[in-house]
């Protein structure tokens, strides 16, 4: 049943990103046309103005803001005892090392985490991430690429079952009682994270990876603001059900 409702989870957000979104409301207009075509209009104007509105840098780039200037950059004068790196994607390759395979998202997450390794020399790494379609599990391509990059085997501990956020907080919970925790994950996707592992007997230490944001934005219509874009709303979508799931229920 978790799985059925993880996918299902997937599913509606990934309907309700921008582009897709933009996509289901085109083709019902176009249905609506004969019978309703006012109402059809309506619906491809409002289409082709959601489109180019979060396709806009401007507007893009003050989105993302919304969701990652929740926390400052790590300081390394922080000591800790792990290195929490949470899970993100990547893609099968065959024949190449495994940071090669790694996502733009799991990069920038696994480069801070060894920042902040590199200033702490007795602290674990601790890596996460199931296997979803791909043929091994993300938490042991993260482990493979950090050794890759000189972290020695010894100093990396993999949680390969963990499918979400709430998961890896809880299968990582039994080892960090008591010890102070660096929670490395992509900006945006930060605060929700640090809620689900303020809930351990642990010193929560946010470390943002990852920021999409910039202090100054072009003027362009591009892939990359709706990236933006999509970063937002998933991330505005992920609070409101993290806020719904944990909200206790009135008898």
């Amino acid at each position: 049943m978790s799985w059925v409702l993880f996918y299902l989870k997937k599913v509606i957000g990934m309907l309700l990103m921008p582009i897709p979104f933009t996509l289901m409301l085109l083709i019902v207009s176009l249905f609506l046309m004969r019978k309703w075509p006012n109402m059809a209009r309506l619906g491809l104007v409002a289409s082709i103005l959601l489109l180019a509105t979060t396709s806009w840098e401007p507007i893009s780039n003050r989105l993302i803001t919304t969701v990652e200037q929740d926390f400052a950059v790590f300081n390394t004068q922080q000591n800790i005892d792990f290195v929490v790196v949470l899970g993100s994607g990547h893609k099968n390759i065959s024949n190449q090392p495994a940071v090669m395979a790694l996502g733009q998202s799991a990069l920038f997450r696994l480069e801070e985490g060894l920042r902040i390794l590199k200033a702490n020399p007795k602290a674990q790494l601790f890596v996460s991430g199931y296997s979803g379609p791909m043929q091994e599990p993300h938490a042991y391509v993260m482990r493979k690429a950090a050794m890759e990059l000189g972290v020695s085997e010894d100093r990396i501990r993999s949680f390969p079952e963990a499918k979400d956020t709430q998961e890896e907080a809880q299968s990582m919970a039994p080892y960090l009682t008591g010890k102070r925790v660096a929670l490395v994950t992509e900006a945006s996707h930060l605060k929700r994270a640090k809620i689900y592992f303020d809930t351990l007997d642990a010193q929560i230490y946010p470390a943002p990876a990852l920021f999409l944001g910039s202090d100054t934005s072009g003027w362009k219509i591009s892939a990359y603001g709706a990236y933006q874009s999509e970063r937002t709303f998933y991330e505005w979508l992920g609070r409101i059900w993290q806020w719904l799931k944990d909200t206790p229920s009135e008898t």
